[in-house]
Protein backbone atom coordinates (compact mmCIF):
# COMPACT_ATOMS: atom_id res chain seq x y z
CA UNK A 1 0.00 0.00 0.00
CA UNK A 2 1.70 3.49 -0.93
CA UNK A 3 1.95 5.70 1.35
CA UNK A 4 0.09 9.10 0.85
CA UNK A 5 2.23 12.26 1.59
CA UNK A 6 0.28 14.75 3.97
CA UNK A 7 0.57 18.15 4.54
CA UNK A 8 2.42 17.26 7.91
CA UNK A 9 4.99 15.03 5.98
CA UNK A 10 5.82 17.97 4.06
CA UNK A 11 6.38 19.81 6.51
CA UNK A 12 8.78 17.40 7.90
CA UNK A 13 10.33 16.67 4.58
CA UNK A 14 11.15 20.72 4.80
CA UNK A 15 12.64 20.53 8.24
CA UNK A 16 14.40 17.79 7.43
CA UNK A 17 15.82 19.69 4.37
CA UNK A 18 16.72 22.65 6.28
CA UNK A 19 18.93 20.29 8.48
CA UNK A 20 20.92 19.28 5.59
CA UNK A 21 20.82 21.97 3.73
CA UNK A 22 21.75 24.40 6.72
CA UNK A 23 23.71 22.59 9.09
CA UNK A 24 24.93 18.94 8.06
CA UNK A 25 26.53 20.29 4.32
CA UNK A 26 27.47 23.36 6.00
CA UNK A 27 29.35 21.94 8.97
CA UNK A 28 31.20 19.23 6.65
CA UNK A 29 31.99 21.26 4.56
CA UNK A 30 33.93 23.95 6.81
CA UNK A 31 34.67 21.38 9.26
CA UNK A 32 32.13 23.13 11.98
CA UNK A 33 31.77 20.03 14.96
CA UNK A 34 29.94 22.09 16.83
CA UNK A 35 27.28 22.48 14.26
CA UNK A 36 27.72 19.09 13.10
CA UNK A 37 26.77 17.79 17.18
CA UNK A 38 23.62 19.44 16.35
CA UNK A 39 22.15 17.28 13.85
CA UNK A 40 23.41 13.98 15.46
CA UNK A 41 21.57 11.72 17.70
CA UNK A 42 24.85 10.44 20.64
CA UNK A 43 24.33 7.14 19.88
CA UNK A 44 25.30 7.30 16.02
CA UNK A 45 26.84 4.98 13.63
CA UNK A 46 28.57 5.36 11.04
CA UNK A 47 28.53 2.64 8.69
CA UNK A 48 29.70 1.80 4.81
CA UNK A 49 32.81 1.76 2.81
CA UNK A 50 35.33 4.21 1.87
CA UNK A 51 37.87 3.34 -1.22
CA UNK A 52 36.90 -0.14 -0.94
CA UNK A 53 37.92 -0.55 2.89
CA UNK A 54 35.21 -0.99 5.35
CA UNK A 55 34.31 2.04 7.39
CA UNK A 56 32.44 2.05 10.86
CA UNK A 57 32.95 4.97 13.58
CA UNK A 58 30.78 6.42 16.38
CA UNK A 59 30.12 9.95 16.51
CA UNK A 60 32.93 10.56 19.06
CA UNK A 61 35.26 9.20 16.59
CA UNK A 62 33.85 10.71 13.73
CA UNK A 63 33.36 14.12 15.12
CA UNK A 64 37.32 14.01 15.99
CA UNK A 65 38.12 13.11 12.43
CA UNK A 66 36.54 16.09 11.37
CA UNK A 67 37.81 18.43 14.22
CA UNK A 68 41.48 17.02 12.52
CA UNK A 69 41.30 17.37 9.33
CA UNK A 70 40.95 20.20 6.88
CA UNK A 71 38.14 21.00 6.03
CA UNK A 72 36.99 21.20 2.51
CA UNK A 73 36.44 24.37 2.43
CA UNK A 74 40.06 25.40 3.53
CA UNK A 75 41.57 23.07 1.21
CA UNK A 76 40.29 25.16 -1.61
CA UNK A 77 38.84 21.66 -3.29
CA UNK A 78 35.39 21.68 -4.58
CA UNK A 79 32.21 20.64 -2.14
CA UNK A 80 29.03 20.21 -3.01
CA UNK A 81 25.99 18.21 -0.96
CA UNK A 82 23.03 17.53 -2.78
CA UNK A 83 19.77 15.75 -1.41
CA UNK A 84 18.64 13.53 -3.58
CA UNK A 85 15.28 12.23 -1.94
CA UNK A 86 13.43 12.43 1.38
CA UNK A 87 10.88 10.38 2.67
CA UNK A 88 8.75 10.56 6.05
CA UNK A 89 6.91 7.87 7.68
CA UNK A 90 5.34 9.52 10.89
CA UNK A 91 8.60 10.02 13.30
CA UNK A 92 11.19 8.28 11.23
CA UNK A 93 12.51 9.54 7.90
CA UNK A 94 15.00 8.42 5.33
CA UNK A 95 17.03 10.81 3.28
CA UNK A 96 19.33 9.72 0.54
CA UNK A 97 22.12 12.59 -0.12
CA UNK A 98 24.98 12.88 -2.72
CA UNK A 99 28.08 14.39 -0.99
CA UNK A 100 31.09 15.41 -3.35
CA UNK A 101 34.44 16.61 -1.04
CA UNK A 102 38.26 15.62 -1.59
CA UNK A 103 38.80 13.05 -3.92
CA UNK A 104 35.36 11.18 -2.56
CA UNK A 105 31.84 10.94 -3.93
CA UNK A 106 29.82 9.94 -1.12
CA UNK A 107 26.56 8.20 -1.80
CA UNK A 108 24.42 8.17 1.67
CA UNK A 109 22.01 7.16 3.22
CA UNK A 110 20.82 8.74 6.39
CA UNK A 111 18.28 7.65 8.66
CA UNK A 112 16.52 10.36 10.78
CA UNK A 113 13.92 10.04 14.10
CA UNK A 114 11.84 12.81 15.28
CA UNK A 115 12.48 13.13 19.10
CA UNK A 116 11.11 15.90 21.23
CA UNK A 117 9.93 17.83 17.68
CA UNK A 118 13.57 17.70 16.68
CA UNK A 119 14.60 15.73 13.27
CA UNK A 120 17.84 14.12 14.44
CA UNK A 121 20.05 11.77 12.26
CA UNK A 122 20.38 8.62 13.96
CA UNK A 123 22.46 6.18 11.44
CA UNK A 124 24.58 7.44 8.39
CA UNK A 125 25.16 4.55 5.35
CA UNK A 126 27.89 5.34 3.13
CA UNK A 127 29.80 3.99 -0.13
CA UNK A 128 32.33 6.07 -2.21
CA UNK A 129 31.82 5.71 -5.53
CA UNK A 130 34.44 8.03 -6.88
CA UNK A 131 36.47 4.54 -7.19
CA UNK A 132 33.47 3.28 -9.75
CA UNK A 133 32.99 5.83 -12.06
CA UNK A 134 36.56 6.26 -12.11
CA UNK A 135 36.71 2.54 -13.89
CA UNK A 136 34.27 3.00 -15.86
CA UNK A 137 34.59 6.18 -17.43
CA UNK A 138 38.24 5.88 -17.61
CA UNK A 139 40.62 4.35 -20.29
CA UNK A 140 42.60 0.96 -20.42
CA UNK A 141 45.94 2.58 -19.07
CA UNK A 142 44.40 4.77 -15.95
CA UNK A 143 46.89 7.39 -14.72
CA UNK A 144 48.22 6.96 -11.05
CA UNK A 145 46.81 7.31 -7.63
CA UNK A 146 46.73 10.74 -6.16
CA UNK A 147 48.80 10.00 -2.97
CA UNK A 148 48.14 11.66 0.14
CA UNK A 149 51.51 12.93 1.59
CA UNK A 150 51.94 14.32 5.55
CA UNK A 151 55.03 15.82 7.59
CA UNK A 152 53.92 16.14 11.50
CA UNK A 153 56.15 17.85 13.93
CA UNK A 154 56.31 17.87 17.64
CA UNK A 155 59.02 19.28 20.01
CA UNK A 156 59.08 16.25 22.89
CA UNK A 157 59.90 17.32 26.31
CA UNK A 158 62.68 16.66 27.87
CA UNK A 159 61.90 14.90 30.61
CA UNK A 160 59.99 11.83 28.52
CA UNK A 161 62.25 11.97 25.87
CA UNK A 162 63.15 7.77 26.32
CA UNK A 163 59.54 6.95 26.38
CA UNK A 164 58.84 8.94 23.64
CA UNK A 165 61.10 7.85 21.01
CA UNK A 166 60.58 4.62 21.67
CA UNK A 167 56.67 5.32 21.11
CA UNK A 168 57.85 6.81 18.00
CA UNK A 169 59.13 3.67 16.86
CA UNK A 170 56.08 1.65 18.17
CA UNK A 171 53.79 4.08 16.07
CA UNK A 172 55.98 3.72 12.76
CA UNK A 173 55.71 0.07 13.05
CA UNK A 174 52.33 -0.35 13.12
CA UNK A 175 51.77 2.40 10.40
CA UNK A 176 53.91 1.36 8.39
CA UNK A 177 51.57 -2.14 8.20
CA UNK A 178 48.62 -0.61 7.04
CA UNK A 179 47.67 -1.78 3.67
CA UNK A 180 47.09 1.81 2.70
CA UNK A 181 50.70 3.44 3.99
CA UNK A 182 53.55 3.76 1.53
CA UNK A 183 56.03 4.61 3.86
CA UNK A 184 55.77 6.34 7.91
CA UNK A 185 59.57 7.61 9.11
CA UNK A 186 60.67 9.05 12.24
CA UNK A 187 63.25 11.83 12.26
CA UNK A 188 65.05 13.66 14.58
CA UNK A 189 66.71 17.37 13.58
CA UNK A 190 70.16 16.82 13.89
CA UNK A 191 70.71 20.65 15.60
CA UNK A 192 67.86 19.38 17.86
CA UNK A 193 67.44 15.91 18.97
CA UNK A 194 63.92 17.07 20.51
CA UNK A 195 62.59 18.48 17.39
CA UNK A 196 60.73 15.17 15.96
CA UNK A 197 60.02 15.19 11.88
CA UNK A 198 57.70 12.78 10.94
CA UNK A 199 57.18 12.27 6.64
CA UNK A 200 54.03 10.14 5.82
CA UNK A 201 53.05 8.39 2.21
CA UNK A 202 49.64 6.98 1.64
CA UNK A 203 47.86 5.42 -0.79
CA UNK A 204 44.94 8.24 -1.10
CA UNK A 205 43.90 10.74 1.39
CA UNK A 206 40.86 7.47 2.32
CA UNK A 207 44.24 5.46 3.28
CA UNK A 208 45.52 8.92 5.30
CA UNK A 209 41.65 8.67 7.27
CA UNK A 210 41.94 5.19 8.23
CA UNK A 211 45.66 5.88 9.33
CA UNK A 212 44.58 8.94 11.41
CA UNK A 213 41.53 6.75 13.24
CA UNK A 214 43.11 3.86 13.90
CA UNK A 215 43.18 2.41 17.18
CA UNK A 216 47.23 2.55 17.14
CA UNK A 217 46.76 6.37 16.03
CA UNK A 218 44.28 7.45 18.80
CA UNK A 219 46.51 5.43 21.78
CA UNK A 220 49.73 7.10 20.66
CA UNK A 221 47.59 10.62 20.48
CA UNK A 222 46.56 9.74 24.28
CA UNK A 223 49.82 9.08 25.28
CA UNK A 224 51.59 12.23 23.87
CA UNK A 225 49.42 14.28 25.94
CA UNK A 226 51.86 16.09 28.81
CA UNK A 227 54.88 14.66 26.93
CA UNK A 228 55.29 17.09 24.30
CA UNK A 229 55.35 20.87 23.84
CA UNK A 230 52.05 22.64 24.36
CA UNK A 231 50.23 19.07 23.72
CA UNK A 232 51.07 20.20 19.77
CA UNK A 233 51.25 18.15 17.11
CA UNK A 234 51.92 20.41 13.78
CA UNK A 235 50.58 18.57 10.63
CA UNK A 236 50.96 19.58 7.13
CA UNK A 237 49.59 18.38 3.46
CA UNK A 238 52.20 18.34 0.86
CA UNK A 239 51.40 18.66 -2.92
CA UNK A 240 54.05 17.30 -5.04
CA UNK A 241 55.01 20.13 -7.53
CA UNK A 242 55.29 19.58 -11.13
CA UNK A 243 54.83 20.97 -14.74
CA UNK A 244 50.83 21.17 -14.56
CA UNK A 245 50.94 22.70 -10.74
Amino acid sequence: MPIVETETNKQDSLAISDVLENRYFKGICEGDVALLSTVYHPGTLFLGDVKGQPYAKDLPQYLDGVKNRQSPKASGKPFKGEILSIRVVNSIAIAEVKVVMYDFVYQEFLSFHKIDGKWLLVNKMISDTAGRHTSENSSDNPGPEHKTNVVAYMEILPAFQKEMKEALVAMAAESNREPGCVQFVVNTRNDSPLSVVIYEEYKNDAAFEVHRTSAHARKFFEFVKGKIVNDKIDVVLLTTVNSSN
